[in-house]
């Protein structure tokens, strides 16, 4: 019986020393009018079943770079928003609740580079196991240089199911590229590369006839 009476004296007390170590978190580094609004934002994130490091993250960057608390307080709303909608674009595209956070950082950060959320959820469904930030990075790579976003899921879609491992999916979008710096069209080059799955060439290094602006992506940013 004690110990039924301990257990929920600690589920009772979680919440609150939770919001206590945000705030803790808060307190000095971003504008005291944005830490009510911000910590709830937080809480909600936390019962949704959210990560909550990204939003955290979101409002030290604020603070960091002197941002106004209503400021502050809207892009983290948008964060919120971002996480919802990419917990719901794992959901649909198969992933069983509750989805793990990793992805949902993920596949948040992947739509605000500007992947298109039906390209998004076809690589999540298709790269079944996680870790998928290796497939949605090597996508993006080729999205930021003007490929169609459909093409490349298609490829590294491709890859994926020829048994390139993850680690060396970037190397797959680079060397794509590399075709484009030897004079052929976006579309010769994805077919050139599809063609020699599962094979790549060993990494080189860029030169200065490189695509303009090639390179591999960061990791994930929150969103």
């Amino acid at each position: 019986m004690k110990g039924w009476v301990v257990l929920a004296c600690a589920a009772f007390l979680a919440v609150p020393l939770a919001a206590q170590s945000v705030r803790g978190r808060l307190e000095g580094r971003i504008p005291s009018e944005a830490i009510p609004p911000v910590d709830s934002l937080i809480q909600f994130a936390s019962q949704e079943g959210l990560p909550t490091e990204p939003l955290i993250q979101k409002a030290l960057e604020g603070g960091a770079k002197h941002a106004a608390a209503p400021r502050i307080v809207a892009a983290v709303q948008v964060s919120l928003g971002q996480l919802r909608d990419a917990r719901d674009v794992l959901v649909r595209a198969g992933d069983q609740p509750p989805v793990l956070p990793a992805e949902m950082t993920t596949v948040a950060w992947a739509l605000r580079r500007g992947l298109p959320a039906p390209v998004v959820e076809r690589v999540v469904a298709a790269v079944t196991r996680p870790p998928r930030a290796a497939a949605m990075h090597a996508v993006a790579d080729l999205v930021a240089h003007r490929f169609d976003p459909d093409s490349a899921a298609g490829l590294i879609i491709e890859a994926v199911r020829d048994g390139v491992p993850q680690e060396r999916l970037l190397d797959v979008s680079t060397a794509v590229l590399q075709q484009v710096q030897r004079g052929y069209t976006r579309a010769e080059a994805l077919a050139i590369v599809r063609r020699g799955l599962p094979n790549l060439p060993a990494p080189s290094k860029p030169t200065r006839g490189s695509v303009a602006g090639a390179r591999r992506p960061s990791s994930p940013a929150p969103p």
